[in-house]
């Protein structure tokens, strides 16, 4: 039966075609991998989003899609909003009967990557969290509901189009271990909350817009200065620029000049007509 399907994994092939919005009924689906496709276009379906409740792994990476990142996506995934108290037993993995009335359980085999690295999970736990949208076209700004997701352990968004600031709310994801947004358009400082992650092992926000000072905690220092590579705006360790101590560190990057010579004949005239008023 379809509609019972937990594990799908299509990744790697040579499929052509947009989000397949058939799947967004089942609210069975464990783990939903279309990675190194050539799906496109957005995620938008008519259905309902009230599904994909038990959702634990999400995996699209390397494929055409666009559009927004829309909020209510990271509100319904409560399979990744774990309490902390859930304890592991002996059971505790996706896992499906193939004989009627039997005790026998067949466990998915799911490649995914983590920390840049690809791993294959035999056993798939349901405390496994994973989000990877890395590699596509997405654009807009990472919503505020993607702190909802307490239990998430790797996070992926990078080589997108993303923007705005890295939103506060990531500061909850105290279970994280892996987390890349490099290679957008991100701006801001860094949040705060992410200097109190303690199982935080990969980072990577190089090659964005990112600004101010590093937060200065000993996890933090245990990041290399690659992890930051390009964001020209950010000081202190481990990046080798220092901070100044008027607190120009928390200045944005200078805006640009102006692009045309009309944007020029109206500030000269602007200043003009300042110094005449000052004379």
């Amino acid at each position: 039966n379809c509609k019972l399907l937990e594990v799908l994994n299509a990744g790697n092939n040579r499929l052509v075609d947009h989000f397949p919005c058939m799947l967004r009924n089942l609210n069975s689906l464990r783990v939903l991998v279309l990675r190194s496709n050539q799906f496109s276009g957005n995620l938008q379906c008519e259905v309902t989003i009230n599904s994909w409740s038990n959702l634990q792994i999400i995996d699209i990476a390397s494929n055409n899609f666009t559009g927004v990142l829309n909020a209510e996506f990271f509100s319904n995934w409560r399979a990744m909003m774990v309490a902390d108290d859930y304890v592991e037993t002996g059971r505790n993995h996706i896992q499906y009967k193939f004989l009627q009335l039997s005790s026998l359980y067949y466990q998915d085999t799911v490649t995914i990557t983590n920390k840049g690295m690809e791993m294959k999970l035999v056993k798939i736990l349901r405390v496994y969290t994973s989000i990877d949208f890395s590699l596509n076209r997405f654009k807009g700004v990472i919503p505020d509901t993607i702190g909802n997701l307490s239990s998430l352990y790797v996070l992926n968004l990078s080589h997108n189009a993303l923007e705005g600031p890295i939103p506060k709310s990531i500061g909850k994801l105290q279970m994280l271990e892996s987390l890349d947004l490099s290679t957008s358009h991100l701006s801001g400082e860094i949040p705060s909350g992410l200097a109190s992650f303690t199982f935080l092992a990969a980072l990577n926000l190089s090659f964005n817009k990112l600004f101010g000072k590093i937060p200065s905690t000993n996890q933090f220092q245990t990041f290399s200065a690659v992890s930051l590579k390009e964001t020209v705006g950010l000081c202190g360790l481990p990046l080798n620029n220092s901070c100044q101590s008027n607190g120009s560190e928390s200045l944005p990057p200078p805006t640009l000049l102006p692009d045309s010579d009309d944007d020029w004949k109206f500030i000269f005239a602007a200043v003009g007509y300042i110094v005449g008023a000052a004379n």
